[in-house]
């Protein structure tokens, strides 16, 4: 079934992607100089707020079919944060990892000073996460772990505006809506004991809010 749809989804891309007006470009590379993005969930202790910036955020080209279509693929820069502080009476160590990658399809509404587009991309996300605590007057030390791994659909606008020539800036904001399987673990570290970690599965629905990006553009 789903080499079935993928098959009729290339054959539909294929078919909106015939132009008799060659006199376009066809390639295009963008780079999210700065992204504003909701936090990851449950992960208070390292994110704050409830949105955090990232600069340089994400490296895109875009292939386009003709001048109105292009299929599109992202590579965001890996997330890395962590609050590791020097031993102590209490410790609470976090560390966080998140990489993101998608495919996907833009159609152009118009083509004029400002030119406005929408998207939907499959989104591929993995993160792991961890926190050591423990110490004080007990001394025990726990370890959690958390890892996920989610694909879904994340529908997207924007609007082009031209600066020079085939050089652009833009803006653009979208929501992912992921299905994720989560891993958690939790561990004893001390004292030692002859338990196993405990492991426990799950399944959920995320919603990742990116309100706003801005991205340059060179069409070529």
């Amino acid at each position: 079934m789903k080499t079935t749809l993928l098959t009729l989804g290339l054959l539909f891309i294929l078919k909106i992607g015939y132009s008799q007006n060659p006199n376009y470009d066809k390639n295009e590379i963008s780079i999210g100089l700065i992204s504003l993005t909701e936090s990851p969930k449950n992960e208070e202790n390292l994110f704050e707020n409830d949105y955090y910036f990232i600069p340089f955020s994400n490296l895109t080209y875009k292939r386009f079919l003709n001048e109105k279509n292009a299929i599109r693929i992202s590579f965001y820069r890996p997330i890395t944060k962590s609050n590791e502080k020097p031993p102590s009476n209490w410790n609470d160590n976090s560390e966080y990892k998140e990489q993101v990658f998608k495919i996907g399809y833009e159609y152009i509404l118009k083509q004029k000073g400002i030119t406005p587009y929408m998207a939907i991309d499959i989104t591929y996300l993995k993160s792991t996460s961890s926190r050591i605590v423990g110490g004080g007057f007990t001394g025990e030390t726990h370890e959690s772990e958390n890892n996920k791994n989610g694909i879904g659909l994340t529908p997207t606008i924007g609007i082009n505006y031209k600066i020079h020539k085939n050089i652009f800036i833009g803006l653009e904001s979208n929501l992912s809506i992921m299905n994720m399987k989560n891993e958690k673990i939790s561990t004893q570290l001390f004292p030692e004991t002859n338990e196993l970690p405990t492991k426990e599965n799950s399944t959920s629905f995320e919603y990742i809010f990116n309100p706003i990006q801005f991205i340059v553009k060179i069409k070529f």
